[in-house]
């Protein structure tokens, strides 16, 4: 079914406005979340991030909704019922992950604000900004990374 908006995984005019300002909205996005996540953990691995403890039913909470919204989002895209609860606890997962590391970052960021004009945070942006070249690539490559069946 032919729609007016560009979907992932097609090729697209990336000359158009509207096509640039979503690309870049999720280069920003993108590279933020990224960047706060792998502070995140640094800040862990480190010990220069306290108060995790704190925190952590916040981070449970934002698991379990996302929990709950991917399962309604794949029950409506009519998946077999094995693959709606596997691939919601694999997005709860990932939430769970990014969503602590990113909080954790933004916490490094706050508890140590020396930080922000450092060395570390040009290096860490620049993670940032490589996975998100890395997961723009896989999601407009999408249907060629995928395949059914044994190729090994």
């Amino acid at each position: 079914m032919p729609t007016s908006q560009p979907q992932w995984g097609t090729r697209h005019d990336p000359s158009s406005r509207r096509e640039l300002a979503r690309v870049g909205a999720f280069v920003a996005g993108s590279t933020v979340a990224l960047t706060a996540s792998t502070l995140g953990a640094v800040g862990l691995l480190t010990g220069g991030v306290t108060g995790l403890g704190g925190r952590l039913p916040l981070y449970v909470l934002a698991t379990a909704l996302a929990f709950v919204a991917a399962v309604v989002t794949f029950e409506e895209s009519s998946r077999r019922a094995d693959r709606v609860i596997a691939l919601s606890a694999a997005t709860a997962s990932a939430v769970f992950v990014f969503v602590t590391f990113g909080g954790e970052g933004v916490a490094y960021v706050l508890q140590n604000p020396g930080t922000v004009g450092s060395a570390l945070l040009f290096y860490v942006l620049a993670v940032g900004l490589v996975g998100t070249g890395v997961g723009y690539w896989i999601l407009n490559h999408w249907s060629e990374l995928t395949w059914s069946g044994s190729r090994l």
